[in-house]
Order: C-alpha cells, then sequence, then structure tokens
C-alpha cells in the first residue's frame, strides 16, 4: 500500500501544534479570540489522531493482526511511560493510584492510553458481532460509538455547568473521546475498502464541511467561555465531530508531494519528546515561545533524523518491515 503522503503532512503539523498547545502560551495571553482557537480550533487534534487510527486499525484487523496492532501500541506506551516515569511516580501513592495512573496515562500519554482501550473496545465488538453475522458490525458500532460520544459530550457540559461532582478525567479517556472517533476512522476506511469512495463527500463538498466545522467550533468555544468565563477547559466540542471526519477526508483525498525525507518519524518524535523538552527549557530558564517551540519541535526533528541515518525507521521512505503502510511506525495512529 503505498503511502498517503497528505496524511503525513497533517500529522506533522497537527504535532507541532500539539506542542505549542503545551507551551501554555495560549493560557498565559488568554483572550476570548484565543480561547476560541486552543478551545476551539485546536481541538480537533486528538479526533484527527484518533480517526487516523481508527483507519489504519481497519486495515490491520482484516488482515487479522489486530491483537499485534494493540501489541505495538502497548509496547509504545509502555516505553514512553517509563521515559517520563520521573516526572509521574510522585503521584502515585498506593496500588489504586498507580493503577489509575497507568491506565489514564500520563500528561499527552493519555492519548496512548485512550488509543489502547480504543481499539481493544473496538476489536472486541467486532470479534463478538461476527459470531452472529457480519452484517451486525456497522450498526453495533455505529451504536456504541454514539452511545459513548453522547454520554462523554453530556457529562463534559455537566461538567463545565458545575451541576455534578465530575472530574475531567471522568469523559477524558478512550471510552468517551477515543473510541467514537476510532471507530469513525474505521468505518470511513471499511466503506471505501467496500465501496471506494462512492456515497462519501466531494473533495469540494469536505472542504465546505471542514470549514463549517471549524465555524461550528469557533462558536460553541466562544459561547462557553462568555457563559462560564475563560478559566475553563472544552476537551470535546461538539463541532469536532464535522470537522475533524470532514478535515481527515479532505486530506485523504488530496494528493500531495512525496517529501524529501521521511516526516512521519519527526511527527511521532515531537508528540512524544516534546513536554521533556519543555520541561527542560523551562529548567534551563527558557520561558519565551520561541525558544521552548525551539526546544519542542527542533530537538526531537534533529532526533529523529538522527536515528533516521542510523537505519532505525529502515529504508527511506519506507518502514523497517518494507511497507509502505507504515504498519511498524513509531506513531501509535499509523
Amino acid at each position: 500500500m503505498s503511502r498517503i503522503h497528505s496524511l503525513d503532512y497533517l500529522k506533522l503539523l497537527m504535532a507541532v501544534l500539539v506542542a505549542f498547545a503545551h507551551t501554555y502560551w495560549m493560557q498565559a495571553h488568554v483572550t476570548p479570540m484565543w480561547f476560541m482557537v486552543g478551545n476551539g480550533l485546536m481541538r480537533m487534534m486528538v479526533p484527527l489522531f484518533c480517526i487516523m487510527a481508527g483507519y489504519f486499525l481497519y486495515r490491520a484487523a482484516v488482515r487479522g493482526d489486530g491483537v499485534r496492532w494493540l501489541m505495538r501500541v502497548l509496547a509504545l506506551y509502555a516505553f514512553w511511560k517509563l521515559v517520563y516515569l520521573p516526572f509521574w511516580i510522585g503521584d502515585v501513592h498506593g496500588a489504586v493510584s498507580l493503577v489509575k495512573t497507568l491506565i489514564l496515562g500520563f500528561y499527552h500519554l493519555w492519548f496512548l492510553a485512550g488509543i489502547l482501550f480504543a481499539g481493544f473496545l473496538l476489536l472486541s465488538i467486532r470479534r463478538v458481532v461476527h459470531v452472529f453475522s457480519h452484517r451486525l458490525e456497522i450498526p453495533a458500532l455505529i451504536a456504541a460509538a454514539g452511545l459513548c460520544a453522547i454520554v462523554g459530550l453530556a457529562m463534559q457540559y455537566i461538567h463545565l455547568s458545575g451541576g455534578g461532582v465530575l472530574g475531567q478525567r471522568k469523559f477524558q479517556n478512550g471510552l468517551f473521546i477515543c473510541f467514537p472517533f476510532v471507530t469513525i476512522g474505521y468505518l470511513l476506511a471499511r466503506h471505501i475498502a467496500w465501496k471506494g469512495m462512492t456515497g462519501l463527500p466531494s473533495r469540494r463538498m469536505a472542504l465546505g464541511l471542514t470549514l463549517l466545522g471549524m465555524g461550528a467550533l469557533m462558536v460553541e468555544a466562544w459561547l462557553v467561555q462568555a457563559r462560564w468565563g475563560l478559566d475553563v477547559m472544552l476537551d470535546i466540542p461538539i463541532g469536532s465531530y464535522i470537522a475533524a471526519p470532514s478535515m481527515f477526508l479532505l486530506a485523504l483525498m488530496t494528493e500531495m508531494p512525496k517529501p524529501p525525507i521521511r516526516i512521519d518519524p519527526i511527527s511521532a518524535m515531537i508528540y512524544f519528546m516534546h513536554v521533556l523538552m519543555i520541561i527542560l527549557a523551562r529548567k534551563l530558564g527558557i520561558t519565551g515561545l520561541g525558544g521552548m517551540m525551539l526546544f519542542a519541535v527542533g530537538f526531537p526533528t534533529l532526533m529523529a533524523l538522527a536515528l533516521g541515518r542510523l537505519g532505525i525507521f529502515g529504508p527511506k521512505g519506507r518502514s523497517a518491515t518494507g511497507r509502505d503502510n507504515g504498519a511498524r511506525s513509531l506513531e501509535p495512529y499509523r
């Protein structure tokens, strides 16, 4: 399978934006406009990564490699959990808190834990319904993902309104954020594999829906800050269910030139290393946005390039296994 270069470019952009978000520059300069960007437009990032994960999970599932896909994500999660051990071990005060920390992840690593759970749940539902009928797969996944999406959105707005004692991590997890979007990616891949692009929006329509979704994200974020102030966090905007799938489809249908170097390891290293690099920058007294972004993006990029020269990622443009689908890439969403 040929690489989809547009997705590689999109992942690199999303990884850089994640690093920017974690500098907390926007929170330090918060205004209604920056709130609309940070809690509106940029809330597409995690859904997009999840959709990509689901898209490639389908290809692994039909090859019978679903368990292997899960094991790769688990190994990746365990590796980076160990890397960040000094930063989270202090929060562990017993067996219960240890299990909770391992399940929910640390800081940005919650995404890996979420993807792992979402993939396991999707594959489990798929296995169970196939016992009865393969025709049940689509309605069962839509029902399960839809229910989780609705419950997650409801819990978030209850949390925002102060109407219930709900911590953020109750809905910021694999069940209520990752699973619905992983399912969207999986079902898109299944549809394309069976019917091609028939029945899906055209490229022009995908662009229109993306713009509509981005507008919805900004409007929703503005309404949230107008109602509850600038100190709240909007983790799962309703508009992300329009914007993220539409942008993914738009990228999928847009042909992009092959990059001169492999950029998928760069986006992965930026995502996983940027928190460590931001911590290092602050330890060195670097607090400006430019300096922190240099550390958060520059050093992981150099690391990826150095590892690439050592052949860690396999031949240029191909994965270490010789496949072009990135099956053993560092990225959990690939």
